[in-house]
Formats: C-alpha cells, structure tokens, sequence
C-alpha cells in the first residue's frame, strides 16, 4: 500500500469519524457499550483497515485480522472510558484550543497530501467544503483533548528513582535497541539580541498594553490587535498547559497569578509578555497573552556571529569549553550540565547539525551554526559506532524510557480500575 493511499484514508478516517447519520447508523451496529458512550462498527472497520494498510497485512490472513480488530476494540474502549472519566472529573476544554487543534489537524493532512490543492481535491472528492469538515470533526477532536488533559493529570508527573532505572534496565538490558553510531556533544547557543533602543521601545509597546488591559479594555482585543504572538487569532488564548511547560519566566508569572489576574510586564527570550490568567486547576493554568517580540537586524546578527567566533578561537587557544559555557550559553537547559546535550544517534541529528558533525573530530569545536532556536557552538566530546546501550553511557536515555515503562503500567492499571467502576459490555462476536 502506497503512502499516498495510506494518508488518503487516514483523510476519510478524519471525514467520517465524527458523526455517522442518522440513516447510516440504521445499517451500523453497536460493537461495544462504555459508561453512556457506544462504539460502532464502522468506527472499528475504519481504524482496521488504516491499520491493516500501514502494517501491509494480508487482507486474506483472516487470523492475523482478527486479532488485530480485538485489539483495536480494547483500544477504542480504553478510549471511551477515559472519555467518560474526564466527563466525570468535569474536564475543560475551550473552543480556542478546540479550534487550535483542528487546525494544526488539518494542515498536518495538507502536509501528507502535498499540497493545498490535493487537500482540496480530496474534499471535493468527498463533497465537503472546509467548514463542513471542521464542524464534523470538531465532536472527535474535543473529545480527544479531554482524554488527553486527563491523561496528562493523571500521569504527566510520572518519576523514576535511580533504582527504578536500574531494575528496568537489567530486566529489559536484552531486549533495549540497539544504538546507532552516535555521538555527545556540548554546544554554547546565543541568540540574536537586540539593540538597546529595540528592547526600550519594545518594552514601552508593552507597558502601554499593560496600562490599557487594567484599564479594563477588552484583553482578547488587545491580544488581537498587539500581540506578536500566533495566538494572537485566538484573542492571545494559549489554552491549559501544566507548570513547567513553559520557559521559566513565563512560567514564575503565570503560576503568580490567580483567575483574573493580569501579569506585570515579563521578559522572556521571546520579548515581553504581558500575562491574564483565565482558569488554574491546581498546576494547570489558562492563560491569555500579549508579546511584543523583539526585532532584530542584519548588524545584530553579524555582531552575534562575531562574537562567537572570537569565543570559538579561545577554545582553539585552550580555555575551558565548559566555562565558557556558563560565561556565555542562553540555553538554560545545558548550562548547568557544561552544555552537555548527551549522546546523539548520528541519523537522528537535524541536518544542520549532522553535515557539520559528520566531519569533526574528538574535541574539535564547529564554527557558529545557525539554526531557528539561535546560533551554536559545537564541541564532540566522544563518539562511537553501533553498540549497546549501557548504565554508563545512556543514563538519560534510558531514564526516560523506565519512565515510558512506568506511565505504560500506571495507565493499564488506572484502565482496569476504570473497568470494574464503568459499565461496559462488548458485543462484537469473534
């Protein structure tokens, strides 16, 4: 099966999930009966034969078929009973973030597709114009972010302990995947800043939001009208996210704030916010923002490029890579380690970084490497071929993937609680 045939039918799976009419469901059957939820036979026959496509399962290997439908029966009910939990536990979704998702949805088809004009002839093909598919889809997709936002509370705060690791690692050490040829790396990351005069008259753009949001004009319209920001179509609405997601500035004032609120002006790499928060739930908040982002010129950026070559020719010269890394680095996620970003799989690394890596040494330092996050510095502390993930070498690596592990058992635990407290009868015969 073709990838295009794959991402068309993903398409009409998008199409046709979120609503069956009323004279289609006459001929459709009910498979499974979860809380007040009902899961339909075409609904599972979409998904089989998406899934059947993408694994190239033989449509005359009837056993293999079988279990894949069983399978993907427990997942939709799985599904359906996370629904009916975030029901239960009164989960918020907003239309903004309703709205936010349909679109990125929708333009990751477009992306599958090719172009606008596939997409457009694919919805001709299936005599929907783009608002009928948005209204359709909306059911499914709010649906799927109330799942999601119960998820994320109920697991996203998953730990390991070093001990977890461990016994992870020498339960599963046989069956880990193995590692590329890969390579760790430190870098020192500097943006583009701007001139003192941009920063001044960035900042009084934002004092005067600021006097204009307390004076009581409407937030959404001054997001809609000031901010810098791509959620400024959504009246600057960022939607539910948990503490911690955002960078640490923005994320000090949201968590400052109660419903209500409005921010003073806050500076981030982005710019300057200024902040309303909507809604908290514990350590989930709903925020709206203003950013007035900084600009920045083509003399700035040489000056940046500049500068980091004279940091580069001291390296070379034989200064300590590692302080000049808490001297200079604005990644604040590597700096406190030395700029380490660990062990990179070669295959794995943007092409901006692999081209310029593929050909350093052991302990060189690459020229300025500019990227959409800023321009780096680059240093290989070591690299090796095809081998084994180790305790040593891997740690971080396999940290995450204990807790993968982990959040997979919570949730399979949480399910079968959810199970024996919801009613839910399966109907389909073999």
């Amino acid at each position: 099966m073709s990838r295009t045939q794959i991402v068309t039918l993903a398409l009409v799976m998008l199409l046709t999930a979120a609503a069956v009419p009323a004279a289609a469901q006459v001929m459709d059957r009910i498979v499974a009966v979860v809380g007040d939820e009902i899961v339909l036979l075409s609904e599972l026959e979409t998904r089989v034969q998406l899934a059947a496509m993408q694994l190239q399962i033989d449509p005359e290997d009837t056993d293999t078929l079988v279990r894949l439908r069983q399978a993907l029966l427990k997942d939709l009910v799985d599904e359906k009973l996370i629904l009916v939990q975030a029901r239960r536990d009164s989960i918020l979704v907003t239309s903004q973030e309703v709205d936010q998702a349909i679109n990125a949805q929708i333009a990751q088809i477009k992306n599958q597709l090719g172009s606008e004009e596939a997409f457009q002839t694919q919805l001709a093909a299936e005599e929907l114009t783009l608002q009928e598919l948005k209204k359709q889809y909306r059911p499914q997709i709010r649906n799927q972010l109330l799942r999601e936002k119960l998820i994320r509370q109920k697991l996203s705060n998953t730990v390991v302990t070093s001990k977890e690791v461990k016994e992870f690692y020498q339960a599963y050490r046989d069956s880990l995947p193995v590692q590329g040829a890969s390579v760790r790396l430190r870098h020192i990351m500097m943006t583009v800043a701007p001139s003192e005069e941009e920063k001044q008259a960035a900042f009084e753009k934002a004092r005067e939001v600021l006097s204009k949001a307390r004076a009581g004009e409407s937030f959404e319209s001054l997001a809609r009208n000031y901010s810098q920001c791509p959620s400024a179509e959504s009246g600057g609405d960022l939607g539910f996210f948990s503490r911690g997601e955002m960078v640490p500035e923005f994320d000090r004032a949201v968590f400052s704030l109660n419903p209500g609120e409005i921010s003073d002006v806050v500076e981030t790499m982005y710019g300057y916010h200024v902040i309303r928060c909507e809604e908290r739930q514990g350590d989930q908040a709903r925020v709206r923002h203003v950013l007035i982002a900084l600009s920045t010129s083509q003399a700035d950026e040489e000056q940046l490029v500049v500068q980091m070559n004279d940091i580069r020719e001291r390296v070379l010269q034989g200064e300590d890579f590692t302080a000049l890394v808490d001297e200079y680095s604005q990644d604040p996620y590597s700096r406190e380690k030395g700029g380490d970003l660990g062990w990179y799989p070669l295959d794995q690394l943007t092409e901006q970084f692999r081209t310029v890596v593929d050909t350093m040494s052991v302990g060189s330092v690459s020229e300025p490497i500019a990227t959409s996050s800023g321009y780096h510095l680059l240093q290989v502390v070591d690299r090796v071929g095809q081998r084994q993930i180790t305790l040593e070498d891997d740690w971080e690596a396999l940290q995450e993937l204990s807790r993968q592990h982990k959040i997979s058992q919570t949730l399979e635990a949480w399910l079968e609680k959810l199970r024996n407290e919801i009613y839910v009868d399966v109907r389909l015969e073999g």
